[in-house]
């Protein structure tokens, strides 16, 4: 693996070297949240989307599992309840008044959910995107709670990566 990296000053070799080792660490995909091309932005937004979806719902659902008295764990899929009943930790009564209520709380759970909620709760979930994958936001290797752009401004405060490569044997 190797890098390269581009600072807007010379003289900081050190730097540029410890930047150029966070590149083939960290794997970012671009420089900052700007950088990133809008395809990709979009595809993590609606995977955000989604995925905040299916835990709304998955939470609701377990709760009325639990308010039910059955063990959410026990009813997740359906090869998991075959396997509790042949244990004896659910009975079919249960099963059946489980996969009854996944199915009615979901659907009202789905019918409820606030677009302005999953909006805002997709849009903390892509910029957490951001911090771990682009460089200026990552936390920086060599010393924790420090942000990479954090560490360039310490070795001067007008200097600036402008651009990286990373490139890998094979990839």
């Amino acid at each position: 693996m190797a890098s390269i990296v581009g600072l807007n000053k010379a003289g900081y070799d050190q730097v540029g070297h410890d930047i150029a080792m966070q590149v083939v660490a960290m794997r970012p995909v671009a420089l900052d949240a700007e950088s990133v091309p809008q395809e990709i932005k979009d595809q993590e937004f609606r995977v955000a989307v989604e995925k905040t979806k299916e835990e709304l719902i998955g939470k609701a659902v377990d709760a009325a599992l639990k308010k039910a008295g059955i063990n959410p764990a026990h009813v997740d899929t359906e090869e998991h309840m075959a396997s509790n009943m042949g244990k004896g930790w659910i009975t079919e009564e249960q099963v059946n008044q489980a996969r009854q209520i996944k199915e009615q709380v979901a659907a009202e759970k789905a019918a409820q959910l606030s677009e302005q909620q999953i909006n805002q709760i997709a849009n903390g979930r892509l910029n957490k995107y951001f911090q771990e994958n682009t460089l200026m936001e990552q936390e920086y290797i060599m010393e924790a709670k420090v942000k990479v752009k954090d560490f360039i401004a310490k070795a001067d405060k007008d200097l600036k990566c402008t651009g990286f490569k990373r490139l890998e044997l094979g990839a």
